[in-house]
């Protein structure tokens, strides 16, 4: 009994190992798993698997959202969580490529996950807020933004007071899906 109980175990952990984002330490669960239409890699969905909490009307302030978010934002560049230049060109290859996908609300991140022989194999767009009716085509300008003024290094930086599609969010694109 011991015995298949630690084979069960073992298994569950090579499972793991081969799909890195199944949980992370946020709490986000891969959600989704496709082959990118370009290349040999894949896109990686990640949310909370739950609905996540809207903010109510009420507590929103349509007057300051409207005067502190632009459609056009400068990226604050960073050299911190920095992801291969080429694995972003892929991902962003990859949201313009199916620009009328929708998104659905719960994932917050996408993730593009080249070849895992080389290191640093993922590139991550992430976005703070739910944006209800979110498309991949919302999210590739603004991540190609990034990728074009953050390459000192690699790729990281995060755009804040953004609009993407109905909704005033914050957008981050590095090897990570949290955080920049």
């Amino acid at each position: 009994m011991q015995f298949n109980s630690l084979i069960l175990a073992l298994s569950g952990t090579t499972l793991l190992m081969a799909h890195p984002f199944t949980e992370r330490d946020n709490g986000f669960i891969e959600l989704d798993r496709q082959p990118a239409s370009h290349g040999s890699g894949h896109l990686v969905f990640l949310g909370s698997g739950e609905n996540t909490k809207r903010m109510n009307m009420d507590e929103r302030n349509p007057i300051e959202e409207r005067a502190s978010c632009t459609n056009d934002p400068t990226p604050s560049c960073s050299g911190d969580h920095t992801a291969r230049n080429d694995i972003c060109d892929k991902l962003v290859t990859e949201l313009f490529a199916d620009p009328t996908i929708s998104v659905g609300s719960s994932p917050r991140q996408i993730c593009y996950e080249g070849d895992a022989a080389e290191s640093n194999e993922y590139c991550c767009v992430s976005w703070h807020n739910v944006v209800d009716g979110l498309t991949k085509g919302d999210l590739a300008p603004i991540a190609q933004t990034i990728e074009q003024q953050c390459t000192q290094n690699g790729i990281s930086g995060k755009t804040n007071n953004v609009w993407v599609f109905n909704t005033c969010t914050s957008v981050c694109l590095s090897n990570r899906g949290t955080h920049c």
